[in-house]
């Protein structure tokens, strides 16, 4: 199309540019995965089993579970190869970073029998700033009941589960941000 009136012409610039603004402060994230629904357990109800495990971080450290006590614990269990799980990182690493300073942490548990091999670019390519440690004989996995990933555990400050999700989710969705303030404001 050939704009021959020079008035327009002049303002075309400005046009497009004001369009393209509008479209984007108006459009709303739309992300395709569902907002975690995780069915909360009552402070006084929560499971006092075992949950504590040591793994190996991707610098071979020995990290343990209760390193973590006295933060709400997202513990996602992942493996490199599974889509949804690639699909939701970028989703867990927004919600650790807005939360990081409160006394969260999301911490990925990688169930890739290479370990870190697979896990270390992993990270790396969809940058990964929480911890993530190696389960790659897939024990801690098995202890949490995992049988399919993604699944991710919600822990108190004392490390009591709080609730489990099945499946990839949006972590960065407001349902997600209103479960972890939620945490966040139980007294210890």
């Amino acid at each position: 199309m050939r704009i021959s009136n020079p008035k327009i012409k002049k303002f075309l610039p400005f046009i497009i540019v004001f369009v393209l603004v509008v479209f984007l402060l108006t459009r709303q994230k739309n992300s395709p995965l569902p907002p975690p629904q995780v069915e909360v357990i009552p402070p006084d109800k929560r499971s006092a089993e075992n949950t504590e495990f040591t793994l190996p971080d991707l610098s071979g450290n020995a990290t343990r579970l209760s390193d973590f006590k006295g933060n709400v614990v997202l513990l996602n269990f992942f493996a490199t190869w599974c889509p949804p799980c690639r699909e939701e990182m970028p989703m867990l690493e927004e919600l650790f970073l807005a939360y990081q300073h409160k006394n969260f942490v999301v911490l990925g548990v990688a169930n890739d029998s290479q370990g870190k091999t697979v896990v270390a670019p992993f990270v790396k390519k969809y940058g990964m700033t929480f911890p993530v440690v190696l389960d790659a004989d897939r024990g801690v996995s098995l202890k949490y009941r995992v049988r399919g990933i993604p699944v991710t555990y919600v822990l108190d400050r004392q490390g009591k589960i709080v609730g489990r999700y099945e499946g990839a989710a949006d972590w960065d969705s407001k349902e997600a941000h209103t479960l972890i303030e939620q945490l966040l404001q139980e007294h210890t």
